[in-house]
């Protein structure tokens, strides 16, 4: 009889609630009685963990002890039900007991209700125990028949197999019963069964209770194979030891790999010792642990006395606190580390090393190992070099528990034997399980469902699809793959797992889901049925196809972002180049008189314009690699479209109409206004060749906001504008838009097209922090969208800009401007230099030369006068950039005009000018380089002009010597 109870009692009379707990506590049962009246307080008060028992009154004022009853069923069927009435009929007392009712006591015999309430706690406890162990065999049940990956049998104290699970038969290849009763050798290579090593392994098992070896086993198809064995003693109730547990792992690819691994460390410290860096490994936690012969012999220190924290000895004071700093965070959070720093060499001189490491992580994101590389950069030397993966750990031995789990399988396995023969109907037992699972006929035809396969599939009542055949719910193709295969293969082989179906629920939409099925038999082994379950990975199937696109993606951004390092940095170089060739060009043909020398003038200027081509082409090149500076401000589309309608229209001829569809509340964008002009007139000129019989091009522009799905990786999601250019034209298959952008693709005849249009078009709107796509079908036109960032800022006041190529202002006899002063030029590259020198001297300005940055840095720490900086950007040593921070440190005021082929890494970072800086392309003409020069002198304030004359250039030592 239980001590305390907590009791639920619908009851309209508080004398008769506080009669029975008189007659409960007096019968030595402690009773917590919550009293309700009424049908709302009674359901309010329903909780399965609350009450130990519901007493209830038959008959109350609107409501009624059998409605009670269904109620309480249906919320909380575990907690049992008693019926305490003044009058209740014996049939009506039958029928209470048929609904679920445990007993009911009269209230004038109130003398049997504490047996009654103690018998009902005691039998709703041992059932809710029983359950329990009944869910717990299942598992366990379950448990041992999906261990397939390890053989498990059992031995006899003499060493002979006395059970053999499905494990083993993949393993070995044997059937059961034709291992059964042989001796464990059987199991070993004619030419490794030894009986002493058996003999020898049982004996340790025997006295330590667990005994581990590694054999080498021959399979029942010859095949040879390393097996991890666990052998364990199995003891009666009373102790004895009665049989040996076997688990036998195939361990095989494991001692290769271990072999593999021994030999992979040998190279590995071979190779590195024949890598020019210097090279060294760390532990997970960032303690440096082998370090390469060349680090010893760079730096002189033994590895011994590297290792640890010894490394830090040969960092330059100044950089040892920072690199510390940012290794221990590399180390902490797993972050890359890359970081510039002075290593000491043997002699005592300090070199400029890059450091980098990374992770080597296993497949669950570990980190196993550090390897970095330090290179050296002085000379501007990189070298990098990946360390390969290893392979995954290998799973863990199985523990010893698998053998108590057969023992308790063994105990239990003739009472759950028993409870299935005696269900006819397993529909009450998975009714409420939160898995779909059905049974099926021998022909296929749904016998039961739980009621979660009526929710998954849509369904309100089991009649509507017992006795329909299971095809009935699949579509054509996979219902024919379900009769004329896995039908089959279930009826022969009594299981499958994981098969791979397709449902089509009752609303039409069809769900990939996994089949697991086996068939249950009687006792003579004829078909009851099969029970099925069902999973759902519809959702998984639709993340993993979107993880394949962003991977495609991710690799196309990876391409075209290989392909700008390589256009850019050929741009770059050509720059270089053509600099020096149209400078010195320029200053022939204003050194050349006319006359005899007419024809020299002829020849002098057809070159020019050449490199005026060629510098026109290294442009398209930097805009697709992005590299061209940008100057992006407040651009109102409707605006900018509008302002560009006449020069479009004559662009594209009269047989094009162009139409204009602008949103009318569309947001202003940020990026450089001039550059998409050049995007939209790239894109018109492709438009108009797609019509060669005339159409229409749409430009439109709307608001649009794009969310992380709707973005490849890397982009920020947020609002952007997007315009667009459609035509009617021609369009274009998918292997032509997937190369549309690659630079100098084009699908026009040879002379007529560069591919540079949409290359230049991909690089500006990427550099802009926009994206572009495509939309496209052969013959029924194309449609080009931008995705501009939206611009939150008002309008900045944009600086005047000076052309750079053909028709820039040239210097007259007396000077180029009202302005002049004392330009420091600073050029690594002679030729250049030379030309950009002379023609500043040609229009009257002071020119002080130097060839690196710290030779101007030492001019002007000299006291130099400097009115301008002039520099390059990509010089050895210090670049253009590091220069003009210097110079501002020292003078703040004084101006700095970039001259640059590659101006986006040295000047620019994100590709916008800071203030107070101008930037000048490579190549440019000298006409250019004046004007701009004395713009940005007018706008300082110096001093009037000097008289323009051809001069002897004078070298920086020379003046140095004045």
């Amino acid at each position: 009889m239980p001590a305390s109870v907590t009791i639920l009692h619908l009851e309209d009379s508080a004398l008769d609630c506080e009669l029975a707990c008189a007659h409960l506590t007096k019968a030595g049962i402690h009773c917590n009685v919550s009293r309700v009246e009424t049908r709302d307080s009674f359901i309010a008060a329903l909780d399965p963990q609350r009450y130990d028992l519901i007493l209830a009154d038959f008959s109350l004022p609107g409501f009624d002890g059998m409605e009670a009853l269904r109620i309480a069923k249906e919320r909380v069927p575990q907690t049992p039900f008693l019926f305490l009435s003044g009058r209740m009929g014996e049939e009506t007392a039958v029928e209470a007991l048929k609904q679920g009712a445990r007993d009911y006591v009269l209230k004038h015999r109130l003398a049997r209700l504490p047996a009654a309430v103690s018998r009902a706690i005691d039998e709703a406890r041992t059932l809710a125990d029983r359950q329990r162990a009944e869910e717990s065999l299942s598992r366990l049940h379950q448990a041992i028949d999906d261990i397939r990956d390890y053989a498990i049998f059992t031995l006899d104290l003499g060493g002979r197999v006395t059970s053999w699970n499905e494990g083993s038969r993949r393993l070995f290849g044997h059937a059961e019963a034709e291992v059964l009763d042989r001796p464990l050798a059987m199991l070993f290579a004619p030419e490794d069964r030894s009986r002493h090593e058996v003999d020898s392994a049982l004996a340790q098992a025997a006295a330590t209770g667990r005994h581990e070896v590694e054999w080498r086993h021959a399979a029942r198809s010859g095949r040879r194979f390393w097996g991890s064995c666990v052998l364990t003693t199995v003891r009666d109730s009373a102790g004895a030891h009665i049989a040996y547990s076997v688990v036998v792992r195939d361990v095989t690819e494991r001692r290769a790999a271990e072999a593999a691994l021994r030999e992979s460390e040998a190279q590995f410290r071979t190779i590195t010792n024949a890598m020019p860096q210097l090279v060294w490994t760390a532990t997970p936690d960032g303690a440096p642990d082998y370090f390469n012969e060349n680090w010893c012999d760079y730096t002189g220190l033994s590895m011994r006395r590297s290792v640890g924290d010894g490394w830090i000895a040969v960092l330059h004071p100044d950089d040892r606190a920072r690199t510390v700093a940012c290794w221990t965070q590399s180390a902490r959070t797993g972050d890359g580390y890359e970081i510039e720093y002075r290593l000491r060499r043997s002699d005592g001189l300090y070199r400029w090393h890059l450091g980098r490491a990374q992770q080597l992580r296993d497949d669950a994101g570990r980190t196993m190992r550090w390897f970095g590389t330090c290179t050296d950069i002085d000379d501007a030397i990189a070298a990098r070099k990946a360390l390969a993966d290893s392979r995954k750990d290998l799973e863990r031995l199985v523990e010893a528990r698998t053998a108590e789990l057969v023992a308790a399988n063994d105990r239990l396995r003739a009472e759950v034997s028993e409870r299935e023969r005696a269900q006819a109907d397993l529909s009450t037992l998975y009714a409420k399980t939160p898995v779909p699972l059905h049974s099926l006929d021998s022909q296929g035809r749904l016998l039961s469902v739980s009621d979660r396969w009526l929710e998954f599939m849509g369904y309100d009542d089991r009649g509507q699809v017992l006795g329909r055949h299971v095809t009935d719910f699949m579509p054509e193709e996979c219902a024919r793959l379900h009769r004329d295969e896995r039908w089959p293969v279930l009826l022969r082989d009594g299981v499958v797992r994981d098969l791979p179906y397709r449902f089509i629920k009752r609303s039409g939409e069809v769900a990939d889901i996994l089949v697991s099925a086996r068939i249950e038999r009687d006792e003579q082994g004829n078909f009851l049925r099969t029970m099925g379950a069902i999973v759902d990975v519809t959702a998984r199937l639709r993340a993993e196809a979107e993880r394949e696109r962003a991977e495609e993606a991710l690799r196309h951004a990876q391409k075209m972002d290989a392909l700008g390092q390589l256009t850019g940095g050929i741009a770059h170089d050509f720059n270089n180049l053509l600099t020096a060739i149209t400078g010195n060009l320029e200053l022939l043909i204003a050194r050349l008189g006319f006359g005899d020398q007419e024809t020299l003038r002829g020849y002098a200027s057809n070159a020019k314009a050449g490199a005026t081509r060629a510098a026109a082409l290294t442009q398209r090149l930097l805009a697709f690699a992005r590299r061209q500076p940008l100057r992006p401000d407040t651009t109102e589309p409707d605006r900018l479209v509008r302002g560009m309608e006449d020069l479009l229209r004559r662009t594209v001829g009269e047989q094009i109409t162009i139409e204009a569809r602008m949103a009318p509340d569309v947001w202003p964008a940020w990026c450089d206004a001039n550059q998409l002009e050049i995007a939209l007139l790239n894109l018109a000129v492709n438009a108009r060749d797609a019509m060669p019989a005339g159409g229409r091009i749409t430009i439109a522009a709307e608001n649009v906001h794009l969310s992380d799905k709707e973005l490849p990786l890397g982009s920020k999601p947020g609002d952007y504008v997007r315009l667009s250019v459609g035509d009617t034209g021609s369009g274009m298959p998918p292997d032509v838009i997937n190369r549309a952008f690659d630079p100098f693709f084009t699908t026009k005849p040879i002379g007529q097209g560069t591919g540079l249009g949409l290359s230049q078009v991909y690089g500006f709107v990427n550099q802009s922090h926009g994206l572009v796509r495509i939309e496209s079908q052969p013959g029924r036109g194309t449609t080009v969208s931008l995705y501009l960032p939206r611009c939150l800022v008002e309008r900045a006041a944009r600086p005047v800009e000076v052309p750079e190529s053909v028709g820039a202002p040239a210097p007259d006899a007396t000077g180029a401007d009202d302005t002049a002063g004392t330009i420091l030029i600073v050029e690594d590259e002679a030729l250049v230099r030379m030309v950009a020198v002379q023609a500043l001297e040609d229009a009257g300005l002071e020119v002080i030369e130097a060839s690196s940055g710290a030779e101007a840095l030492e001019l002007l720490d000299g006291g130099i006068r400097a009115d301008l900086m002039v520099t390059d950007v990509g010089m050895p040593g210090m670049n253009g950039r590091q220069l003009a921070e210097a110079v501002r440190a020292r003078r703040p005021d004084l101006g700095v005009l970039f001259m640059t082929g590659y101006a986006y890494d040295a000047t620019l970072g994100t590709g916008i000018l800071e203030p107070g800086c101008e930037v000048l392309h490579k190549p440019f003409e000298t006409g250019a380089l004046v004007a701009r020069v004395t713009e940005m002198l007018a706008g300082a304030g110096t001093a009037p002009p000097r008289a323009a004359s051809f001069s002897v250039r004078r070298t920086a030592q020379e003046r140095r010597a004045d």
